[in-house]
């Protein structure tokens, strides 16, 4: 069963990665998906990319891993530091405005 220190850094990437699609919709218009198509892509991006900064060397040690972060916080270690959750946060924010564009780039170019 999910604890609160592995949905935590979860909802963060989702939340954030939904405004950066948002975000990225609203001020280019040409990139828009409409307003629940830019939530949904950033939301998926924002887990996307956090997934993967998190397997990259030296990236990783900014967003953490959320299974380590929750083992150690069940040793008592403390895993989800504010370094943690705001390079999170971070990741999110950029992967939903990337996989905003992305799609929106592709949906441009295969709708003419």
């Amino acid at each position: 069963m999910p604890t609160t220190q592995t949905l935590v850094p979860i909802i963060i990437e989702v939340v954030c990665g939904a405004a950066g699609g948002i975000f990225l919709g609203r001020f280019v218009r040409s990139l828009s998906l409409g307003s629940s198509g830019d939530a949904l892509a950033g939301a998926i991006g924002g887990l996307a990319l956090t997934w993967l900064a998190a397997r990259t060397p030296g990236i990783g040690r900014f967003v953490g891993r959320v299974e380590q972060a929750a083992d150690a916080t069940a040793q008592s270690v403390g895993g989800l530091t504010p370094a943690i959750l705001v390079g999170v946060g971070i990741a999110g924010l950029l992967g939903g405005i990337l996989l905003t564009a992305v799609a929106g780039f592709i949906r441009n170019k295969v709708g003419r």
